[in-house]
């Protein structure tokens, strides 16, 4: 039975983080000597899903290269000459397609992926589907299937990540409630999730729904960051439909914060509707996990006539309350009804050591984390599970203490410079069992138009309805 110290399941951005954080800190040699395996589905690391998507990401330019550095050159670091990433660090703090985003991770999972098999102790698993784990002893088994011959292997692990990603399973619809009354009962076959609307095809099928009607609407039920995405889409990706004032709108029910990196410039745009308790106490930043950011921010500072952007009169934003007649005539007057309610965990089977199904937080409510704020995954009496870590979208983390973030925030922070810096580190910290501080990064230097520096970074609360 092969066996290693660590073992990732899910060869993403997600299950790349903890790499990417050990490299950085100059510790990923070290890890891969002490024996990591990395499972994943499709043909290689990277990108996962990200580049199917047809819209630009709410991470900047300068967050994507910002991975690239290294405390030592390295097939990572090395990336930095590459024409792609090139046209990415052009953006600057700008945002980028993720169709280039996906073709950038993908060039970063093969560099990761060239160093991972230079060492004999570690490998990476294409190909393969995790089926479930089972605490053995003081150690993770794992049962994967190799997807081109069908059979079936063994794994051990003394540590075990899931990075399984997220998904939007119909069950979460068919419980949610509006106000007074159930979304699927008043949108009926209306009815898209927001993970479908946002790939080409969903913006093609949305586009043929909406063919032919002179005073077309699309609601969108959400508050979060794809919630806004969505409504960017529906208004500047379909040409051939022409939405009138008030044409989408956008139901959510807590307020629509946006992001600024600092007091001042919040307050020199007119933007008042904070307190202390909203910022960042570390970075100074306003709405640093809760506010909108690039193009959806600009969508929402429009709507709003904040900073003196001009007026989207296509779009209006409704708030729901508990019993809004209003809110349901909204819903039933649409064309298309939009669920953008965020992303729950893709679970994968775990099994205890006496052989029973251990049963996992998430399982006990549509709005419970899979981990806590030391990235451990936790059961349903909401304690850590030895040696099992969770990170990536819907894993449900939420910074705080040194790691910043503003005290009232609610909901999950999903985001790439996250991942790879905090959250990778403190799994990175566990796994190695490391209790001083991570060693200062050198920064690279690379040639113009590349600037590797810290970019103010990406979150979003997902779940923020």
């Amino acid at each position: 039975m092969e066996q290693f110290h660590l073992l990732i399941i899910g060869g993403g951005p997600g299950g790349m983080a903890p790499l990417l954080a050990a490299h950085r800190s100059g510790q990923l040699t070290d890890l891969l000597k002490r024996g990591v395996g990395v499972i994943e589905k499709g043909e290689r690391l990277g990108g996962g899903s990200i580049g199917g998507y047809a819209i630009n990401s709410d991470s900047s330019g300068r967050t994507f290269t910002d991975c690239l550095l290294g405390d030592e050159p390295s097939e990572v670091t090395r990336l930095v000459t590459h024409p792609l990433t090139q046209r990415i660090a052009a953006a600057g703090d700008g945002t980028v397609t993720l169709r280039d985003a996906g073709a950038f991770l993908a060039l970063v999972g093969d560099a990761l992926s060239r160093m991972i098999e230079r060492e004999p102790a570690s490998t990476v698993i294409a190909r393969h589907t995790a089926l479930k784990a089972t605490r053995v002893q003081n150690a993770w088994q794992v049962e994967v299937r190799d997807e081109r011959t069908g059979q079936t292997r063994l794994l051990q692990a003394r540590n075990l990540v899931l990075a399984t990603g997220g998904h939007q399973p119909i069950e979460r619809l068919q419980a949610e409630q509006i106000g007074n009354f159930s979304l699927v009962e008043a949108a009926g076959d209306r009815l898209m999730q927001s993970g479908e609307v946002l790939t080409n095809g969903g913006l093609e099928k949305v586009a043929g729904l909406l063919a032919g009607r002179a005073s077309p609407k699309v609601v969108v039920v959400g508050g979060s960051t794809s919630a806004a995405a969505v409504a960017h889409a529906l208004l500047n990706r379909l040409p051939t439909v022409a939405f009138g004032e008030g044409g989408v709108t956008l139901l959510h029910r807590r307020e629509l914060r946006i992001f600024y990196p600092d007091r001042e410039t919040a307050l020199s745009e007119g933007y008042t509707e904070w307190t202390e308790d909203d910022v960042c106490q570390i970075s100074g930043r306003v709405f640093r996990l809760a506010g909108f950011r690039l193009d959806s921010r600009e969508l929402i500072m429009q709507v709003r006539g904040l900073g003196g952007r001009p007026p989207e009169t296509r779009l209006r934003l409704h708030r729901i309350t508990t019993d809004d007649a209003v809110t349901r005539r909204i819903i039933e007057d649409a064309d298309v009804v939009v669920a953008a309610l965020g992303y729950r965990p893709r679970m994968l089977p775990i099994v205890g050591r006496d052989g029973a199904p251990l049963h996992l937080l998430p399982s006990t409510g549509p709005q419970m984390p899979l981990v806590d704020r030391e990235c451990r995954v936790l059961n349903a009496d909401g304690q850590p599970v030895p040696r099992l870590f969770g990170i990536g979208l819907a894993a449900g983390f939420v910074p705080s203490g040194r790691l910043g973030g503003e005290i009232t925030f609610r909901g999950q922070a999903n985001g790439l410079w996250l991942w790879q810096h905090d959250v990778g580190s403190l799994i990175v910290r566990a796994v190695l069992r490391q209790t001083r501080k991570l060693r200062p990064v050198t920064i690279l230097r690379a040639p113009p138009p590349i600037i590797l520096k810290a970019p103010a970074e990406f979150t979003t609360s997902a779940e923020s309805f």
